[in-house]
């Protein structure tokens, strides 16, 4: 009786079943069906690198010098579907995304009944199970799927770790999370560190400060743990330290190149004008690959690695014009925080999803609002991650992408601001449908 109160009775699981069946559902229809992606992008070279890291044992691509600017965690997890299935199979592996997107869909569920009840639950499952990026992802080799369920699972375990009576051992969990998370993005780094130190405060401040530090302490150190065998591999090839990939220089040159607002197809364009002399078509523009230009910039500093070059150029530059035209730095940060808030993928960008994806992010807002006027503490590691994120994304490459991790904590919220709104919807109505009292004079009349 108290597991079924606790889900808010005997129908919410029967409908929290029925909105992961349609997630399933949903998500392998996307991976059966795939997208047919261009020859260079992100999902052709997660592809390629687990074909290779399954037929040959090694992590590169032929004629390929920068293997580590593509972080791991894809091309691994593909490469252990393809051992189980015995052979190199890109639908097996987005059949193991649609599984991946699913379980985040019983996360999210679990995220909203922790922050509102069973209702705020089931109503941000539901949303989440057919939130149009979602599915979009799922149709290609991409890490998004895996680091919605690994980003929206830690804050779970965050939340679960700090109750009371726990172990300080609880917090290994959400480390083990977090350092999953980092291997498909590489900026869960940083924002690690940040919940790690979240996590010696709010058990520091309930159970004194050396449960603190013991609790931020195993966050971190399980989160190293966890990421150290990638980063002796990746930093023993090129001889020099390099926890998860080498894309980071290339983030910061992008993301600070003003005269292509930090964005990446503009810089692209500008590149293209700057080295070539063409200003290509849009369509024209999709085509033509990025790496080339970048090599050219990263000749500025010959005797350093590519991503070194463009790290070294990318810092000069943010430096140069934050000097020079701060406002414009101001406003290009700014546009590059609203563009990577923008709905990601193909879907997105129909009035349909745009309209989705807004009123989400309305909705979510809402809810962080209503969560930080009630003083719910669990709003913290939310809005470290969501505040985190748009501050990396200010300053490095502000890809739509970045915000998909993010966006089961966002709907988790849209579910607690209607949950509310139906509340309040029903009091209001059951306030109209009480009877007139009547006039004391009246009552007390004889009749």
């Amino acid at each position: 009786m108290a597991r079924r109160e606790r889900h808010g009775g005997r129908g919410v699981p029967w409908a929290l079943v029925a909105v992961l069946v349609v997630a399933f559902v949903a998500r392998v229809i996307a991976a059966i069906v795939g997208w047919d992606f261009r020859n260079g992008s992100d999902a052709d070279m997660y592809e390629r690198l687990a074909a290779q890291l399954f037929l040959a044992g090694e992590w590169g691509i032929q004629g390929s010098v920068n293997p580590y600017d593509f972080a791991p965690g894809a091309p691994l997890f593909a490469t252990g579907i393809y051992h189980l299935v015995g052979d190199v199979s890109p639908v097996a592996a987005r059949l193991g995304l649609a599984v991946a997107g699913t379980l985040a869909v019983l996360v999210v569920y679990l995220l909203g009944r922790r922050l509102a009840g069973p209702r705020a639950g089931l109503i941000a499952a539901g949303l989440a199970a057919v939130y149009p990026p979602t599915l979009f992802y799922t149709s290609l080799l991409s890490g998004e799927p895996l680091a919605i369920l690994t980003v929206s699972s830690a804050v779970l375990a965050f939340l679960w770790a700090a109750d009371s009576g726990r172990t300080p051992w609880a917090w290994a969990l959400p480390g083990l999370l977090l350092a999953i998370t980092a291997l498909l993005r590489p900026e869960y780094l940083a924002l690690t560190a940040l919940l790690a130190l979240l996590a010696v405060v709010v058990v520091g401040r309930r159970s004194g400060p050396w449960r603190g530090l013991a609790a931020g302490g195993l966050l971190a150190l399980t989160f190293a743990v966890a990421i150290a065998p990638w980063a002796v591999i990746a930093s023993s090839d090129l001889n020099r330290f390099v926890p998860v990939s080498t894309g980071g220089g290339k983030a910061l040159f992008i993301g600070t190149y003003l005269p292509g607002d930090g964005l990446h197809d503009r810089v692209k364009a500008h590149l293209q004008h700057r080295f070539r002399g063409t200003d290509p078509s849009p369509q024209e523009l999709r085509m033509i690959p990025m790496n080339p230009l970048l090599d050219e910039v990263a000749e500025e500093y010959p005797q350093l690695s590519r991503d070194e070059a463009l790290g070294r150029v990318g810092r000069e530059n943010l430096v140069r014009w934050a000097t020079e035209e701060p406002r414009a730095v101001v406003q290009m940060m700014a546009g590059k925080v609203a563009h990577m808030w923008h709905g990601s993928g193909s879907p997105s960008y129909t009035p349909a999803g745009g309209a989705v994806h807004y009123l989400l992010l309305a909705f979510g807002l809402a809810g962080l609002v209503l969560l930080i006027v009630r003083r719910r503490w669990e709003v913290l590691p939310i809005l470290v991650l969501l505040v985190g994120i748009s501050l990396i994304g200010s300053l490095l490459l502000a890809g739509t992408r970045r915000n998909l991790p993010v966006m089961p904590l966002v709907i988790a919220l849209a579910g607690v601001s209607l949950s509310f709104a139906v509340d309040w919807t029903r009091e209001r109505a059951a306030r109209r449908r009480l009877p007139e009292p009547e006039p004391i004079e009246s009552a007390l009349a004889p009749h």
